[in-house]
């Protein structure tokens, strides 16, 4: 995927592809965001719940980066290849909460993370060279893999439940 241009182009990236999800989500009833929609239990509101933890996460990273520090982006004793185990067990912790509760967090969230990135300077986003713990990789990219990569993968599989649903599958 294009990097963006410039900070405000990664914010609005991010503002596109959230307001296509949630565009989604106004088509689905509160009842249907109960319904487990795959094979792993997982229901349109634990998607929800999902995009929410990581969201969170993300501002979390970027509160330290603003500070000057590095973010413990991992539990201790975990990898990036512990990323499946580390989304089970967040939907483990999360599975249990009220609708209600995780809309509101997910609308409340996006205003945070649109806020979190405007606080961090442009250079420090942008550029490949600026932080030596990315080992190349822009700052941005963090922010796209927790925002508009990771938005499409679960509006993905929202639609394609809703479409199969609509079709009698």
């Amino acid at each position: 995927m294009d990097a963006p241009e410039d900070k405000q182009g990664l914010i609005q990236r991010i503002r596109d592809e959230r307001n296509k999800l949630t565009a989604l989500l106004g088509n689905i009833s509160e009842n249907e965001m109960l319904f487990p929609i795959e094979e792993n239990g997982w229901s349109v509101k634990d998607h929800v719940a999902h995009i929410v933890v990581w969201e969170k996460r993300l501002v979390e990273w970027l509160d330290v980066v603003e500070r000057g520090d590095v973010p413990q982006q991992l539990p201790p004793g975990m990898t990036w290849d512990d990323l499946d185990r580390w989304n089970e067990q967040t939907f483990e912790e999360n599975r249990e909460r009220e609708l209600k509760e995780v809309l509101a967090d997910f609308d409340h969230i996006a205003d945070e993370v649109v806020l979190a990135v405007e606080a961090i300077p442009e250079n420090l986003l942008m550029r490949a060279d600026s932080l030596a713990w990315r080992s190349s990789s822009p700052l941005w990219e963090m922010v796209a893999a927790n925002t508009f990569w990771h938005y499409p993968e679960h509006r993905e599989a929202i639609k394609h439940w809703k479409e199969g649903r609509a079709s009698g599958r």
